[in-house]
């Protein structure tokens, strides 16, 4: 009787799997990731494209001067606190259960988030990105090392 169970629970999974990817397939939303890497993440595409993607210093310096983008600072509060782009919001994801359900609610899913946090190993705005993306937001991009490379570009900051 167990192995009988287990045959059909195989069989169910299976099937499962099969119209997973068959709708999948036929999806013209595919998942963000593949599509936002092959994107390139400019500008010009940061409103055509869905998903989530590092963006170069330039095109978010140029999302920032046409005021066509929200920023959010995904580090720690004391680092934010310390500085951060200028208008910048402070979206720290381990800490979404604070923000984030008032975040959606005010939040226009259209609109186009520049996510950076500190280092070129830090983590935070790709995680703030991704975590972004999952709950709606389809145009979402990630600037690498984007404070320091920010403050060293001399671009607003307070």
């Amino acid at each position: 009787m167990l192995k009988q169970a287990a045959k059909e629970a195989l069989i169910l999974i299976g099937i499962s799997v099969a119209v997973a990817l068959a709708v999948y397939a036929v999806r013209s939303d595919k998942i963000g990731i593949m599509h936002a890497a092959q994107s390139g993440g400019s500008a010009r595409q940061l409103t055509a494209d869905s998903g989530f993607s590092e963006i170069s210093l330039e095109d978010a310096v140029r999302l920032y001067e046409d005021k066509n983008a929200l920023f959010a600072d995904s580090r720690h509060a004391a680092d934010f606190a310390a500085g951060h782009i200028k208008g910048a919001l402070h979206l720290y994801a381990a800490e979404q259960e604070a923000w984030l359900p008032e975040f959606l609610a005010a939040t226009d899913p259209e609109t186009a988030i520049v996510t950076y946090c500190d280092g070129e190993d830090c983590h935070l705005a790709r995680a703030l990105a991704e975590l972004l993306f999952f709950n709606g937001f389809d145009h979402v991009r990630y600037l690498k090392n984007g404070w320091t490379r920010w403050r060293e570009g001399g671009f607003p900051i307070e």
